[in-house]
């Protein structure tokens, strides 16, 4: 399965090079993290050491005894967590004489743990994180760079994963993270509840363009009054575009399904980006958006299975009703809004070796066997069969959750696009048999970013995308969300955007594009 579904990938990725959430429990398999045995430079390589098994192949299973703390956001209770390690464990200690210690932060709380543990020097070994750090924790030495550790211990994705696609996370000459193995293009739309929906008698079969909403959502108010029309989570709300905004930072591509503009803006100064924030403001005030959305720390997921909301803005790809309904417990509609395209950095999902892992290679190790085996990733995805989900259909790997059992109980939902290798996964029961060549066949289908390719390299405006982010995160989530009137708050958020050198960013991506097309 695993050769099958990596040809169909690189299949797609020929054509092109490349989720929403909150919450806020911090969970993790704190009692399997003993053992760690040597933890400074000079005992790593010898903690490594394997021998030679009667085949000439290499037995891992000599190595002296680590623990790989992996980090990666979503909800879960400390004893799923705990339950969930110990059964990767007895994969990984057979195989390499590993326990893995799997912790889970709700996604609202993710960036802000992430921070700590990279800046406290805290135990940290694998990490997800999206494409938004990549350069940044490159320059500031927060991430290890695989290069010298694949050959030995990642020797599978290294073959596995295309050489264009590694592109997309490499940096000056070296590979920094590993591309997660899902859809790699991206449209934009709005999931609700449909059971609400259809009893509001609007017809809602030629909803294409946000505007298009307004007469659902106010019959949505209108019938349901205690239910908010659209819910944000974790206190954002997408913004529908065909932006690219070219590896992170400031400085965009307009509509990167244009091919003949290839002029860097500021996508905030754009007069579709002042439409979208006005038209929130006006819905917040119209009764659609709670008012305080920014502040909020639950998931739309949480608020829309509790009643308390209608819909949300979400990405869409094959597949995305019957996963938000394992989200939400309901069933729900989703409109497209935007075409399919790919950006410079649609390869979103990515996982990082962390600077404070005391052996790199033994986090390679275990990233490796996520990518591979089928056994691990489901294990680390889905659960323990029987008590996170059952077979509905063992010879198809069709799953669903055990009676009494739903997305909200569960203890442990499943992501299956967080994880290193979600093709690896089991298909939950809603989705067709073959969603992940469905997903693949997705990819082929998008337009392609005139850009893609080229990577983005900060270096040289370092302390300008400092200041610049510390403006973004004062006013980029209030803005989206409608909890501030864009008459006074976009010009006050352009302004402080410029004088913490925003230009500078834009021009230095700029340069590095021309040079870039220049080479092609």
């Amino acid at each position: 399965m695993k050769k099958m579904l990596a040809t169909l990938l690189a299949a797609a990725l020929l054509l092109s090079a490349f989720a929403g959430c909150g919450g806020n429990n911090n969970s993790s398999a704190s009692t399997a993290s003993s053992g760690n045995e040597g933890s400074s430079s000079a005992s790593s390589a010898a903690a490594t050491e394997s021998s030679v098994s009667e085949t000439g192949e290499k037995d891992f299973s000599t190595q002296d005894p680590y623990t790989v703390k992996l980090l990666i956001p979503g909800d879960a209770k400390t004893e799923a967590c705990q339950e969930i390690s110990e059964a990767a464990t007895a994969i990984l200690k057979e195989k390499f004489n590993t326990t893995l210690d799997i912790m889970r932060v709700g996604f609202g709380s993710y960036p802000d743990q992430v921070n700590l543990m990279l800046s406290s020097g805290e135990k940290l070994d694998l990490m997800y994180n999206n494409r938004d750090i990549f350069v940044s924790a490159v320059n500031n030495g927060q991430i290890v760079a695989m290069d010298e550790y694949l050959p030995e211990y990642g020797p599978d994705i290294l073959s596995e994963i295309p050489e264009e696609r590694w592109a997309t996370t490499s940096l000056k000459g070296q590979k920094y993270a590993l591309p997660a193995n899902k859809e790699i293009a991206v449209s934009w739309g709005f999931s609700c509840v449909k059971e609400m929906a259809d009893a509001t008698g609007v017809d809602y079969s030629n909803i294409k363009t946000e505007d298009d909403l307004v007469p659902l959502l106010q019959a949505v108010k209108d019938k349901y009054p205690d239910v908010w029309p659209v819910v944000p989570g974790g206190g954002a709300m997408t913004i529908m575009n065909t932006e690219d905004n070219l590896g992170g930072d400031l400085g965009s591509l307009i509509d990167c399904t244009n091919p003949d503009d290839l002029t860097v803006v500021n996508y905030y100064a754009s007069d579709y980006y002042k439409e979208v924030v006005e038209r929130r403001f006006d819905w917040v005030q119209k009764g659609f958006i709670p008012p305080d959305s920014s502040s909020t720390s639950d998931t739309s997921a949480t608020q829309i299975a509790a009643g308390r909301g209608f819909g949300q803005f979400c990405n869409t790809k094959p597949g995305i009703e019957v996963e938000q309904k394992r989200s939400t417990t309901k069933d729900m509609l989703v409109f497209t809004l935007t075409p399919v395209y790919t950006t410079t950095n649609r390869v979103d999902i990515l996982w990082y070796i962390a600077h404070n892992s005391e052996q790199p290679g033994r986090a390679i190790q275990v990233l490796n066997e996520l990518y591979i085996n089928p056994e691990l990733e489901n294990i680390c995805i889905n659960g323990v069969e029987g008590k996170y989900y059952e077979f509905v259909d063992k010879e198809n790997n069709i799953i669903a959750y055990p009676e009494g059992v739903d997305g909200t109980t569960s203890g442990y939902p499943a992501y299956p696009w967080a994880w290193p290798n979600e093709f690896l996964s089991f298909v939950w029961d809603g989705d067709p048999a073959d969603i992940w060549s469905n997903t693949a066949a997705w990819n082929e289908s998008a337009i392609v970013s005139p850009a893609t390719g080229y990577t983005w390299d900060n270096a040289n405006v370092l302390n300008q995308v400092t200041a610049v982010r510390n403006v973004k995160n004062k006013y980029e989530n209030a803005l989206a969300t409608g909890s501030i009137d864009p008459a006074e708050a976009l010009p006050a958020f352009l302004k402080e955007l410029e004088e913490a050198g925003g230009n500078d960013i834009i021009a230095e991506k700029q340069r590095q594009l021309d040079e870039w097309l220049a080479s092609k």
